[in-house]
C-alpha cells in the first residue's frame, strides 16, 4: 500500500513519464520558409554590425552552395559582425527556426560562432552556436519564440574572438507556427492500477493520501482534510495549450460512513508574475459513500505562462473521499 502524507513528499522517480504515455496522435505542423539568403546577388539587406573597420561583402572566396557567400572581417569586438533586421518578418506568439552555414577565413584558428537576437536596445537572446573552422562549412540552427512588444528585432552572427574573420551562407528563417502538437482523443488517463499516485499530490498541510482497493480496483483515498480547498492536486501544465478546450472527468466516492457531501474539480492558475487565480471546472456535485459519481466539465486554456494545477476538493472541510478514472481528452467536436 502506498501511503503519502505532507506537501513536501515527492513520488517515485520516473513516474512523470506516465503523464505522456497516452499523449495521443501527436503530430507537429510542417514549417514554412519565411526568408532565404544565399548572397548570390549581394548582401541581401544584411548590414555590418559595429563601427570602425568592420567589413561585410558578398564574396567569391568561399561558398557553401552556389558561388558566393557573405564575408565578415575587420572586427575589433566579439559582438561585431553582420546583422539583419527581421522586425517585419516575425509575428508575436510564433516560434521560428534560424539556420545558417559558417566557415572561418583562411588562417583563422577554430572559434565559436553564435546567432543572437537583439530585442530593442538592451535585450539579447541566444539563438544558436557552433564551433567553426577554416577547413569546412558548418551548419547550425536554433529556435526563437517572439513574444511581441519589442521596438525592433536584429538577428546577428558573431564570433567568440574579437578579430575572427568568417563567412556565412545559406541563411534561412522558418516559421514553426505555435510549435505545439496536434492533440486528439485521450491526453491523459490515471487509473492508479499500478498502486502509485501517478504524480498526484496532497493539497493542504496534514492531508494524507493512500492507494486504496476501493470497489475492487485501485483508487486514491484522501483524508486528514481540515479545509474545503484541501484535497488532491496534479500539475498538468505540460499537457495543455493556449486556445484549446479540454474535457476533464474524474470518478469520486466518499469513504464509508461519511455523510453526503458535494465535490468539484477546479483549476489553480499561477502566472509567473501575479497571484494565483481559480477556475471552477465542474459545479459542486452531490457524492455519497454508496456509489461512484462522475464529475465532468470543460476547461479552456487562455494563456501560455500559467502553471496549471488541477485539484479535487469537497465542500465539507473534513470529508474523506476516493478518486479514480481521471481523464483529460479533447472534445468530440475538436477531433
Amino acid at each position: 500500500m502506498l501511503i503519502i502524507a505532507g506537501k513536501e513528499l515527492r513520488f517515485l522517480a520516473g513516474l512523470s513519464t506516465f503523464l505522456f504515455i497516452l499523449f495521443a496522435a501527436t503530430v507537429f505542423a510542417q514549417s514554412q520558409i519565411v526568408l532565404e539568403n544565399n548572397f548570390e546577388k549581394g548582401t541581401e539587406k544584411w548590414e555590418s554590425r559595429g563601427t570602425g573597420g568592420v567589413s561585410m561583402s558578398s564574396s567569391k572566396d568561399e561558398a557553401a552552395t552556389g558561388t558566393k557567400s557573405l564575408k565578415i572581417s575587420g572586427r575589433s569586438a566579439n559582438w561585431q559582425g553582420s546583422q539583419l533586421n527581421v522586425t517585419k518578418l516575425l509575428s508575436s506568439g510564433k516560434v521560428y527556426k534560424f539556420t545558417v552555414s559558417v566557415k572561418l577565413a583562411k588562417g583563422e584558428k577554430p572559434d565559436e560562432i553564435k546567432m543572437t537576437m537583439q530585442r530593442g536596445d538592451t535585450l539579447f537572446d541566444g539563438v544558436g552556436s557552433t564551433s567553426a573552422n577554416p577547413d569546412e562549412w558548418t551548419t547550425f540552427s536554433g529556435k526563437f519564440k517572439y513574444a511581441g512588444g519589442d521596438p525592433y528585432l536584429l538577428i546577428y552572427v558573431e564570433a567568440g574572438r574579437s578579430n575572427t574573420a568568417y563567412f556565412i551562407d545559406d541563411f534561412k528563417i522558418e516559421s514553426l507556427g505555435d510549435d505545439i502538437p496536434l492533440q486528439t482523443g485521450i491526453i491523459l488517463q490515471n487509473d492508479f492500477e499500478d498502486k502509485t499516485a501517478q504524480n498526484w499530490d496532497v493539497r493542504g498541510d496534514g492531508v494524507q493520501m493512500f492507494s486504496s482497493n476501493a470497489a475492487g480496483s485501485q483508487s486514491l483515498k484522501v483524508s486528514g482534510r481540515t479545509a474545503a480547498w484541501h484535497g488532491l492536486g496534479l500539475d498538468i501544465s505540460p499537457l495543455l495549450f493556449k486556445g484549446r478546450t479540454y474535457v476533464i472527468t474524474v470518478s469520486a466516492r466518499l469513504v464509508k460512513g461519511e455523510p453526503s457531501d458535494s465535490l468539484k474539480i477546479s483549476m489553480q492558475e499561477t502566472p509567473q508574475k501575479g497571484k494565483p487565480t481559480f477556475t471552477e471546472i465542474t459545479h459542486l456535485t452531490t457524492v455519497t459513500d454508496r456509489e461512484w459519481v462522475t464529475l465532468s466539465g470543460e476547461y479552456k486554456v487562455t494563456t501560455n505562462d500559467n502553471n496549471l494545477l488541477i485539484y479535487v476538493e469537497a465542500a465539507g472541510a473534513k470529508t474523506s473521499f476516493f478518486i479514480d478514472n481521471f481523464v483529460i481528452k479533447m472534445p468530440e467536436k475538436n477531433k
